[in-house]
């Protein structure tokens, strides 16, 4: 009887396991304010998990959007909230960073990073109330633009994606596995002289200037797409007038971004290792070729994630910073 009792309780455990709901998540931006003495614009990146019954732990995260680069430049981060270790209840999470961001006259991509450093013991949990990431301010560059300006999310569905990672515990060790996603919900910025009538406008390119905001085309009702437009075509990190260094690549078969790519105007040989966030190293070629479809050493395809290269160029150049792979 007693064994029966067991194997009937496995069973229902294995059952409930099997029916266990995946994780998903929804993230938005929010407009905090427009501050007409200093010209600066500030929002929130915020998420939240989208079913009751599977809230989950944030692991690692990357949070793209891109935005006018005419009337925005220059984003920081002015808050750090609850998923870093500025945050009063971030400690299992490094420091935030914007890595991987890049920006020219017209356009701009920002790459907001987080990293769990943690043990798999603590980590913060995403509920269904909508949690805080970071506050972002940009200077406003142009007070001339006269519509409204859209700052829109890269989501699954474009590239560079935003993505994030939830910790599961197992056992005394963890894994972290990569969470659905559902809506991502942009952020509107409005005329600025309207917002603050008092502020002159001034412009690089006249009195005014008129600029058509990005138009939206979603595929589906829960998820915001951005439609095919200058800024969901942003993918260098890094850009100088000899090499060009994209800020990830998808090796998924499809003929598009299967490599790592650089610009290599001149020719020159190059250095490239490539690094896990643990700082093991995975891929090294002191002589690359744009060869890199992102297999290891032992040839199997790492997961899709952040990572992080050291490039050195033979005329003394270096660079590092994070790169996405996206599958």
């Amino acid at each position: 009887m007693q064994k029966l009792f067991f194997t009937v309780a496995l069973y229902a455990a294995t059952l409930s396991a099997g029916l266990a709901q995946e994780a998903f998540f929804n993230a938005r931006l929010t407009l905090k304010k427009v501050d007409c003495i200093d010209k600066r614009v500030q929002m929130d990146v915020e998420i939240r998990s989208i079913q009751k019954e599977s809230p989950f732990y944030l692991g690692d995260a990357n949070f793209r959007f891109g935005y006018d680069g005419r009337l925005l430049s220059r984003p920081t981060i002015v808050q750090q909230q609850n998923f870093s270790r500025e945050a009063a209840n971030g400690q299992e999470y490094g420091t935030q960073n914007l890595n991987g961001s890049s920006e020219n006259s017209a356009q701009g991509l920002l790459s907001l990073n987080v990293f769990y450093t943690g043990s798999g013991k603590k980590p913060q949990k995403v509920t269904l109330e909508w949690m805080s990431i970071a506050t972002i301010q940009f200077d406003i560059t142009n007070t001339g633009i006269s519509t409204p300006s859209q700052v829109l999310w890269y989501t699954p569905q474009t590239f560079p994606k935003s993505g994030l990672s939830e910790v599961v515990a197992n056992g005394d060790e963890f894994q972290l596995k990569v969470v659905k996603s559902g809506s991502f919900s942009n952020v509107t910025i409005p005329v600025i002289s309207e917002a603050c009538p008092n502020v002159s406008p001034n412009s690089s390119s006249g009195p005014s200037v008129t600029t058509k905001p990005p138009t939206l085309t979603p595929s589906d009702p829960s998820v915001t797409v951005p439609d095919p437009d200058p800024i969901a075509n942003v993918s260098i990190g890094i850009e100088d007038n000899d090499l060009g260094i994209p800020e990830g690549f998808s090796p998924n078969g499809d003929g598009v971004n299967d490599v790592f790519a650089l610009r290599n105007k001149k020719g020159i040989k190059i250095n490239l290792q490539i690094y896990n966030r643990l700082g093991v190293l995975i891929y090294s070629n002191a002589d690359y070729r744009n060869d890199w479809d992102g297999l290891d050493g032992d040839g199997k395809g790492v997961s899709e994630g952040t990572y992080f290269y050291i490039i050195k160029t033979a005329d003394g150049q270096q660079y590092r910073r994070a790169l996405t792979i996206a599958r």
